[in-house]
C-alpha cells in the first residue's frame, strides 16, 4: 500500500473519521508489512488491538451480573459510632463547665475583706498620702510625655525634606527605565 494513503488514513484514523474497513487496512499493514521507523508507534497500537481482541472474558455472563448488581439498590447502614462518641464527648464537656461554675460560685475563693486600720481617720490619712503620691508620678509622667510631643513635631518635618529628595530621585530612576525599554524594545 502507498505510504501516502497510510499516512492520509493515520490522520483520519486519530481524528476518528476512519471507517471499519479503513481501519482493517491500517491494521493488515502495521501486523504484515515492514513499517518505517516513524510510523512503528502505531505498530504497537494496532499489535496491541490484535492481541487484545484474541482475548476471552472468563465468565460470559459478565456483562449481565455486572449490569445487575449496578442496578440493585443497596442499603449502607450508616454508623452511629460518631455521633455517640460526639454527644458523650458534648455531655462530659458540659458537666465540666458545670461543676467549674459551681466551684468558683460556692468553692472556697471567696475574697473576705478586713479592715487594717481600727481608726478611721488614720485610714483617710493613709490613703490621702498614697493618692497624693501617685497624682505627683502621673503629673511628672505628663510632663515628660509634653517634652516628647515638642520632639515629634520636630522630627516631622526634618523628614519631609528627606521624603522629597527621594521622589525625586525615584522620578528620574523611573524616566531612564522607561527610555530603557524603549530602547531595547526596538532591538
Amino acid at each position: 500500500m502507498n505510504l501516502q494513503k497510510i499516512e492520509h488514513l493515520i490522520e483520519k484514523y486519530e481524528n476518528g473519521e476512519t471507517t471499519t474497513e479503513e481501519e482493517q487496512k491500517l491494521k493488515s499493514f502495521f501486523l504484515h508489512a515492514e513499517v518505517p521507523v516513524h510510523l512503528r508507534s502505531y505498530s504497537d497500537i494496532f499489535t496491541f488491538f490484535e492481541i487484545s481482541g484474541r482475548e476471552e472474558i472468563g465468565n460470559p455472563n459478565f456483562d449481565d451480573e455486572f449490569l445487575k448488581a449496578i442496578e440493585e439498590d443497596k442499603t449502607i447502614p450508616i454508623q452511629s459510632f460518631r455521633k455517640k462518641r460526639l454527644y458523650t464527648l458534648v455531655s462530659i464537656a458540659a458537666v465540666i463547665v458545670i461543676l467549674f461554675g459551681l466551684y468558683f460560685k460556692f468553692g472556697t475563693f471567696e475574697m473576705k475583706y478586713k479592715d487594717t486600720y481600727q481608726d478611721p481617720k488614720l485610714a483617710y490619712a493613709e490613703t490621702k498620702k498614697v493618692l497624693m503620691m501617685v497624682s505627683g508620678n502621673l503629673n511628672d509622667g505628663v510632663n515628660e510625655l509634653q517634652n516628647v510631643s515638642e520632639f515629634n513635631k520636630v522630627e516631622k518635618f526634618k523628614y519631609l525634606k528627606y521624603i522629597r529628595n527621594r521622589n525625586e530621585k525615584s522620578e528620574k530612576i523611573s524616566i531612564l527605565d522607561k527610555s530603557k525599554e524603549i530602547i531595547t524594545s526596538k532591538q
